[in-house]
């Protein structure tokens, strides 16, 4: 498995030289379109730079209704998607409050700016459980050139599963009360 991540990672030095070794590849749709041509599996936070900054203490928020890029690249290529939602990642670290123009310099820029800390202030994550809910594969028939009324059944049921898995599993994380809000 390949993890998609920020071009501007790929960027820096020694992380660059990090995340080769991991086996990470650019979240460009042409590094990840390559990936996948040559039979790698990619693992892809569809949410991306928005939901790194509109991430808060009280609600789970994923950045998902408009993003349909990745549905139509495993349709034409013929690749399943497989919905995870990992409970417990969005409070792993916390982070200071940004003025809603950070969002729109972070686009821009193509890197996230957040100021987050963890464990007694410091990028040290809090010892917390994660618990990993993997849904069933979404079958992609192999489209060439998918039209968007397939991109957009595909999405809707990649949305709908991580809905479920959320609202299956959130009690059992003890989350019971914490809504989840697609955006």
């Amino acid at each position: 498995m390949r993890i998609a991540v920020a071009p501007a990672a790929l960027r820096l030095p020694i992380i660059r030289h990090l995340m080769g070794w991991i086996g990470c590849v650019s979240a460009e749709q042409a590094s990840m379109r390559r990936a996948l041509a040559n039979g790698d599996n990619v693992g892809l936070y569809p949410g991306g730079i928005a939901e790194m900054v509109r991430t808060v203490g009280n609600v789970e928020r994923l950045v998902l209704l408009k993003r349909k890029g990745f549905v139509r690249a495993a349709l034409e290529q013929g690749i399943s998607i497989v919905p995870v939602f990992v409970f417990g990642q969005s409070v792993v670290f916390g982070q200071l409050p940004l003025p809603t123009w950070v969002e729109t310099l972070s686009r821009w820029l193509r890197a996230s700016i957040v100021l987050p800390y963890g464990r007694f202030g410091l990028l040290v994550p809090r010892r917390l459980p994660l618990l990993y809910a993997i849904g069933a594969p979404i079958a992609c028939p192999r489209t060439p050139s998918p039209t968007p009324a397939q991109v957009d059944e595909v999405h809707a049921g990649v949305v709908a599963a991580v809905q479920e898995l959320y609202d299956f599993y959130k009690g059992i994380y003890g989350w019971g009360d914490r809504p989840l809000l697609l955006e």
